[in-house]
This record gives C-alpha cells, structure tokens and sequence, in this order.
C-alpha cells in the first residue's frame, strides 16, 4: 500500500505539473500574439522612417554627415555590445543561446583588442546575472529597463544614452546580440551592427525589399506604400528648414532608438515563442508521465486486489478443511 500512496503523490504532481504548463503555454500565446502586432506595427514605422531619411539625405555630400554615419572613427579600439536577453527562464535555451553567442561573436570579433576595451552591457535580468561573473567590462553609466515592460519611453532614454557616449568617443562601435524569429518554434540568433548606423540603414534597406516582395499582394500594404509618396514629397521643390543637415542630424539619433525598439520587440516575440514551445514541450512530457504512472498504479492496485483475493479465499478453504 505504500507503493500504491507513492504512484497517487507522483500523480498528482503530474497533474499539478501540467495544469501549471498548459496555463503558461496559453499566457504566452497571447503575449505571443501581441507580441506580434506591436512588432509588426514598429516594423512599418521604421521602414517608413528610413524611406523620409533617404529622401531627405539624398542631395547631402558625405562630408557633410556626422559621426553616427561611421565617418568620424578612422580605427575601433572600444567598443560596446549590448546583450539583449529574456528577465524570465523557462523558455527553453533561449537565454543561454544568446548569451553563449555573444561571448563567442567578443572572442571572435574582438579577440585582438585588449580586455579593458570591449564593453558588455547587458539588458534583461537572465543576460544580467549571466554575464555578473565574466571578466567583461560592463557599462554602467546607461539607464537600464527590463525588457517585458519596456515601452518606448524607457527604450529611447537607453538608447540616447548609448549615442551620445559614442558621439563623445567613449565607443567607436556599438553592436547587439539579439535573437530574431524565424516561426513560432524556431529562432535565429544574430550579431547587429548598431552603431555607426550606416549598417542599420543598410540593413534597412534590405528588410525594406524582402518586405515589399512577400507582401507584394497584400492590398493593405500596396494602399499605405501609395497613400503618400514621400519620394516625390522630398523634391528639390520643397523647402526643409532650417536645413537638411539639421534635419539629418536629428533624425538619426531617431533611427538607431527605433531600430533597437524594432529589434527588442521581434526578441520578444522570439522569447514568447520559445516558451510557448517549452510549455507545450512540457505538457506533453507530462501527458505521457501520467500514463505511465497510471499504468503502474492500475498494475500495482490490481495485484494488491489479486492478493487480497487470494488471502480470502486461502482463509476460506482453510476453514473449511477444519470443518
């Protein structure tokens, strides 16, 4: 009967088990879900963003452009990479996958500088206590957030913060590991140049043409891409004031913000997706424990009945005999 008590506790635990992993599997399906809306909806302003940006920067020489273009910077000696991580676990290898990566990405990227000038700062608590006991250098002099209740806000002070440390010298590079979605079970993680920001605006200019060729049909998309036609609203015609260069110059501090908020939603995303698929994962692993487990019970309670069953009848055929 001890037996029989130990499989019941160990039942029920299953059971607690994967009522609490179902229940979070649905929480981060609807994060999940939100998580996708919102990302979606940065995504357009961004391309939008850099759409103005070109328009406007089209009759400006290189000369005229500031730093943050990667012009100010003849050689990188310090340098500064931003580690973007989940604040929770249970989602997976998402945390150490990212981690590891950055590691590997300092090491491979920046083995040839000396230790003091490479940089780490990490955002999210799990990148955090990761990285608490590395010998890395981390930046301390930048308002932190954690990622679950970033808004935007909080995401522009960060990111300012980082530009105009770059602007006085303390960085010549500023780069981010982050990881991208692929689906809702897989993710991808990448190394991104953010700061000088001529790779972001190449980037952009990228996702801006695999946006267009995969939603080539969507009519939605085709009516907001027609609805203003910002190449032709940026003529020669039109007057900017007080000039472009002050326009560009303020619109870039602008770009690299909306380009890590961009890049801080699609890991949550990533993040909602790797603990959706852990849960599910999870509450499945419990399913079939509780088969198993139901199986031995059934198997132990049956032949404690079967013996029971043959004690009562032994005793009876014993009195019998005395008779």
């Amino acid at each position: 009967m001890a037996g029989l008590k130990e499989l019941r506790t160990r039942l029920e635990s299953a059971r607690s088990t994967q009522q609490l992993t179902s229940a979070m599997k649905m929480v981060s399906v609807s994060k999940w879900r939100k998580a996708q809306v919102r990302t979606a909806n940065v995504r357009a302003i961004c391309f939008r963003l850099l759409e103005i940006y070109r328009n406007v920067a089209g009759a400006v020489d290189r000369d005229g452009r500031n730093s943050l273009l990667g012009y100010g910077y003849d050689k990188v000696e310090r340098v500064l990479v931003i580690v973007l991580a989940a604040d929770k676990g249970m989602c997976g290898n998402f945390n150490s996958n990212v981690c590891k990566e950055a590691e590997a990405y300092i090491s491979r990227q920046y083995g040839h500088l000396p230790a003091g000038n490479v940089h780490v700062l990490p955002v999210g608590n799990r990148a955090v206590s990761y990285f608490a006991g590395k010998d890395y250098r981390k930046e301390t002099d930048v308002p932190a957030f954690q990622p679950t209740d970033a808004d935007y806000a909080k995401v522009s002070a960060f990111m300012r913060k980082v530009v105009e440390k770059y602007e006085k010298g303390d960085y010549h590079r500023v780069d981010m590991v982050c990881v991208k979605p692929i689906n809702a079970a897989s993710q991808i993680v990448r190394a991104r140049k953010v700061l000088p920001i001529d790779g972001i605006l190449n980037a952009g200019d990228r996702l801006l043409s695999e946006e267009r060729r995969q939603f080539a049909s969507a009519a939605a998309l085709k009516e907001a891409h027609s609805a203003m036609d910002f190449g032709s609203f940026f003529s020669e015609d039109v007057e900017i004031l007080p000039d472009r260069q002050t326009v560009i110059d303020t619109m870039l501090p602008m770009v690299s913000v909306l380009y890590f908020y961009l890049a801080l939603c699609q890991s949550l995303v990533a993040e909602h997706g790797a603990r959706m698929t852990a849960m599910s994962k999870a509450s499945e692993n419990a399913e079939e424990l509780i088969k198993e487990l139901n199986l031995k019970y059934n198997k132990l309670r049956q032949s404690a009945i079967t013996n029971e069953l043959l004690e009562i009848v032994s005793g009876a055929n014993a009195l019998a005999d005395c008779q």
